[in-house]
């Protein structure tokens, strides 16, 4: 009995000091982790005419600052706060020799011009893979092709580095290169790398769509930046098939010697699909609160997860998505990117507690849109019961496709400063830009 008794206060022993220990990433120098949401800043649509809502109020125009065109993108790149403000930091440093780049779509030219200017004037190694579907329109390819013609203008040609420009996804079982990830210095074999993850493209992404951009300078010792030398090696060389890319990952991984960090977890998709949506259950069981953005919505995992929640404990969930939902609902038909099945899945969840509210977004047309903006961010945010929390979130949609098939980066997150940050943006989201059901307006209209 003693013998027992004692072994279980050593293990208990042993477990605290493991805890108190644990790396984290700020024990790394250099650190910084700064969250920017794009939060845009934008000017009052106002309608023709007055439109009834659900509740029969007269709405007079869209809601401010959530509503956005692409004439707000100018002002809004400007701001220096803005996702696009910190890139272009980024990209005209004096430090900054090499960058990588994973993004399914990239067109924002502004960014483009000073990626090609660090080319011609620094001799930087650029390097960027994109979804192979965007080969299909000359297009989606312009700002690339743009990007592949710049040349150093200082350097003899023996010592210039070439833009290399890749396409990944669509074959061996992957789904679309959906990968939302800028690594600069990667190739440094000591001290200060940074790392930029985000919800968002090289696009609109990074001004008017909504969206959560993270820039994180560490040391390239830390496991998370070196598990980021995996995602990058990995999308280049080995993603030709779902299995050769999910095997390289593990095999990149398992060889990292230093400890992964307690207060941010890398998943990798394919591959890390299932202990993502592990870390998910793990969180929501410790969590009092849960408040989610998405995009797009249907994976069947999650769905059924959130009703056993809400059904089972006195767990407070609640969602914000685009306005394309709800009019999905209103016009029983798929609106801009959204579908009918993810709106019943949505209205099932509310059906058992989950409250929704929806932000009103840009589109040039009300059923074949070719212009639109987007709520893109997607996250979930886990408000502990012990106190504190964390945030799932990454480049990913909460879809099937996403934890499986997809080229996808997803974080779970516990730094504090980023989980208060992520509240005090849901709080902004909940109370000023995204209204409820009955505050909406009963046909969509264009101001």
């Amino acid at each position: 009995m003693f013998s027992k008794l004692t072994s279980l206060i050593m293990t208990i022993i042993w477990i605290s000091f493991q805890t108190a220990n644990a790396v984290q990433l700020s024990d790394y120098s250099p650190f910084d982790y700064e969250v920017l949401f794009t939060n845009p800043v934008c000017k009052q649509y106002s309608y023709k005419t007055p439109i009834e809502n659900q509740d029969g109020d007269l709405l007079y125009a869209k809601t401010k600052n959530a509503y956005c065109k692409s004439s707000d993108s100018s002002k809004n790149a400007r701001r220096k706060n803005s996702p696009h403000y910190r890139l272009i930091q980024w990209i005209k440093s004096s430090k900054t020799k090499e960058i990588f780049m994973a993004y399914l779509s990239f067109s924002k030219k502004s960014i483009a011009n000073e990626i090609c200017n660090a080319i011609k004037k620094r001799n930087v190694k650029f390097t960027l893979i994109m979804d192979r579907r965007n080969e299909e329109d000359a297009n989606r390819m312009a700002t690339a092709n743009f990007l592949k013609k710049c040349r150093p203008q200082y350097v003899g040609s023996d010592e210039a580095n070439l833009p290399t420009i890749q396409t990944g996804g669509h074959r061996g079982g992957t789904g679309y290169a959906h990968n939302k990830v800028v690594f600069i210095n990667p190739s440094n074999r000591k001290g200060e790398v940074k790392i930029g993850f985000s919800s968002g493209n090289m696009s609109s992404g990074t001004v008017t769509h909504h969206e959560n951009w993270h820039f994180v300078t560490t040391n390239i010792e830390s496991y998370f930046a070196q598990a980021h030398l995996c995602l990058m090696n990995g999308v280049l060389k080995f993603g030709d098939s779902k299995a050769t890319y999910s095997n390289y990952i593990a095999k990149c991984r398992n060889k990292i010697e230093t400890e992964e960090e307690s207060d941010i977890k890398t998943f990798f998709i394919p591959g890390n699909g299932k202990q993502a949506f592990k870390a998910i259950e793990g969180q929501m069981r410790k969590s009092k609160e849960v408040q989610m953005a998405a995009h797009r919505f249907s994976y069947t995992k999650l769905v059924s997860l959130l009703s056993k929640t809400l059904v089972n404990t006195r767990t407070k969930v609640k969602l914000v998505v685009d306005d394309d939902l709800y009019w999905t609902g209103v016009y029983k038909r798929g609106m801009g990117r959204n579908s009918l099945l993810e709106y019943g899945k949505i209205r099932g969840l509310e059906k058992k507690g989950m409250q929704v509210k929806y932000i009103e977004t840009y589109a040039d047309n009300i059923f074949e849109p070719k212009s639109m903006q987007l709520q893109h961010n997607k996250f979930l945010i886990f408000s502990h019961k012990s106190g504190g929390g964390s945030v799932f979130t990454g480049a990913g949609n909460l879809t099937g496709a996403a934890f499986t098939t997809n080229f996808e980066n997803f974080y779970l997150i516990s730094i504090p400063s980023v989980y208060r940050a992520f509240r005090k943006q849901y709080t902004n989201f909940w109370q000023n830009l995204a209204d409820s059901w009955n505050e909406m307006p009963v046909e969509l209209k264009l101001p």
